[in-house]
């Protein structure tokens, strides 16, 4: 057997994915990947954090550095990632009146970070870093210092890989920038881009990818992960629809009682102001409460009222086996019923979805959830054909 073929079967043999939760499929893909040696210079990993797309790339990009199996699966996450080959890039925000921020700033914080939950959301990571509601991104100041990096030779053999976590949260600037990289690449090197929302990116970035959907997460992979005591625990995960982060946010009940709470609030008050127009300033109070959120919270709040409204739509033909709304409020929506029907049902699920998007656009808060309520009131009210 000759050294490369060796190499090749050696990695195979020690890729664990032990950070990895389900994604066989995937697994299975960019294994082949290693052991044919056809691995892209670049490749996009899409989907939602909760999917697992930033596990997946630093797991796949491990095994190709450490291919003498020298990473051990018990140390934690973080601890695996310190591979000075091994370069990072994800969303930061300055840190007081300096010019530029950079992700080599914030290593201990990502770090750390990965050994509590690689599958989190942007808008977590920022609250790790105690911004606010301010957004990070990745600035051309960034991508111009990853240029020089990745075309110094590497420390532990030949290959550099660079993971960049939130691609889509690079500036103009610095997407052109990071083009450049893409189309004269160093030889030997590797970029993994991780993106939610690939429409936020360049074509011509995306062109220049091997794309991989990361999907959601089977069903029995996730059911593993809940705790033996935890009642309901296929509700949960239907509930979850594949999102490992979500179904850990699930067990808690926190979160989901906090949105179901202020979505009940608002219908409330909808109703009230389709009877008597001087509620409204109700409303624009209720918008209010929704501000304070981070703009992440905001989209996953957008995410939990689609996903009530089609239950809310489903009860009405006796569809009980596919609802996942289990009210943590006293709140009974088959009550509720009634008033989502076959007449407005197309009309709320697509103000709630464009108003998710336009949210992701950096879209104005206060006109978007203003515009939100006001229609929502309307379409509440719609009676059935």
């Amino acid at each position: 057997m000759s050294d490369k073929l060796y190499f090749l079967e050696n990695v195979y043999l020690h890729m664990k994915w032990s950070e990895v939760i389900g994604q066989d499929e995937i697994k299975t893909h960019l294994d082949r990947l290693i052991t044919t040696n056809r691995l892209p210079h670049a490749q996009l990993f899409t989907g939602d954090s909760g999917y697992g797309g930033l596990p997946l790339a630093i797991e796949f990009a491990l095994t190709i550095l450490s291919h003498n199996n020298k990473v051990h699966s018990s140390r934690k996450l973080g601890e695996k990632c310190q591979n000075p080959d091994l370069h990072f890039i994800f969303p930061v925000v300055k840190k007081g009146s300096e010019r530029n921020a950079f992700s080599e700033d914030y290593l201990s914080e990502w770090f750390s970070f990965l050994d509590k939950n690689p599958y989190s959301t942007y808008n977590e990571w920022f609250e790790t870093l105690g911004v606010g509601n301010k957004q990070g991104i990745i600035g051309v100041a960034q991508i111009e210092k990853l240029h020089q990096k990745m075309f110094l030779k590497a420390f532990g053999g030949e290959i550099k890989i660079c993971i960049v976590w939130g691609a889509e949260k690079m500036n103009l600037q610095a997407s052109n920038t990071f083009l450049k990289l893409l189309e004269e690449p160093p030889k030997k090197t590797y970029f993994i881009l991780i993106a939610e929302d690939t429409q936020l990116l360049l074509p011509t970035i995306i062109s220049r990818c091997q794309i991989l959907e990361i999907k959601p997460i089977e069903p029995d992979a996730l059911i593993q992960k809940i705790p033996d005591n935890t009642k309901n625990m296929r509700q949960l995960v239907s509930a979850a629809c594949g999102d490992y982060n979500k179904l850990k946010k699930l067990i808690k009940g926190n979160e989901s009682k906090n949105y179901e709470a202020i979505l009940i609030s608002g219908l409330r008050k909808a109703f009230k102001a389709k009877q008597d127009k001087r509620m409204i300033g109700g409303l624009i109070d209720w918008c209010s409460g929704i501000y304070v959120l981070g703009r992440e919270d905001q989209k996953t709040f957008l995410g939990f009222c689609i996903q009530f409204f089609r239950d809310a739509f489903l009860i009405n033909y006796s569809f009980n086996e596919i609802i996942h709304f289990e009210s943590q409020n006293n709140f009974d929506i088959s009550k509720f019923a009634p008033y989502v029907n076959s007449n407005n049902i197309i009309k709320i699920i697509s103000l709630f979805e464009e108003t998710r998007y336009n949210i992701s656009r950096n879209g104005n808060e206060k006109m978007l959830f203003t515009n939100l309520a006001l229609k929502l009131t309307k379409f509440i009210n719609l009676p059935a054909n």
